[in-house]
């Protein structure tokens, strides 16, 4: 199975010089956990994720104000990605060896195209079950210090 298969397609984006505020907004209104950071609005080229970990650590942890802190200075710049037609098992391999629940996907331009979950993996895939089981333990085992 492909990952355009699963994908969650187009998702909504925000920029580097939004604030960490509209991040949050549109976690909140799309009920996700990731938003992913474009170079523009005409372009979608993909140039980084802001995650509600980022902003928990990067701006409410630090005490800073998130209507005044950008997205740029809070977000994951070089995020792991995979394309369209990549295979789940590539990207469940990705996840696994990362640690990550959520990865980009991207055309041959670096243009955002969707978004491939552990949701999408459990709910969409047909991974057998012992497949997804080692997925979601390797991202969940703690990372050394």
């Amino acid at each position: 199975m492909k990952v355009d298969q699963i994908m969650t397609v187009n998702p909504t984006c925000c920029s580097q010089s939004d604030t960490a505020d509209k991040a949050a907004g549109i976690m909140r209104e799309m009920d996700v956990g990731v938003v992913p950071v474009v170079e523009s609005d005409q372009l979608y080229k993909l140039v980084g994720v802001v995650t509600d970990r980022d902003l928990c650590l990067n701006v409410v942890a630090e005490g800073r104000d998130p209507k005044s802190v950008t997205v740029g200075e809070c977000m994951s710049d070089e995020p792991i990605v995979c394309a369209p037609d990549d295979d789940i098992e590539l990207v469940m391999s990705l996840m696994q060896k990362h640690q990550i629940r959520r990865i980009p996907v991207v055309d041959k331009e670096g243009r955002i195209e969707g978004i491939v979950s552990t949701a999408d993996l459990v709910i969409n895939a047909d991974a057998s079950a012992e497949e997804v089981d080692k997925t979601l333990t390797e991202i969940s085992e703690p990372s050394d210090p």
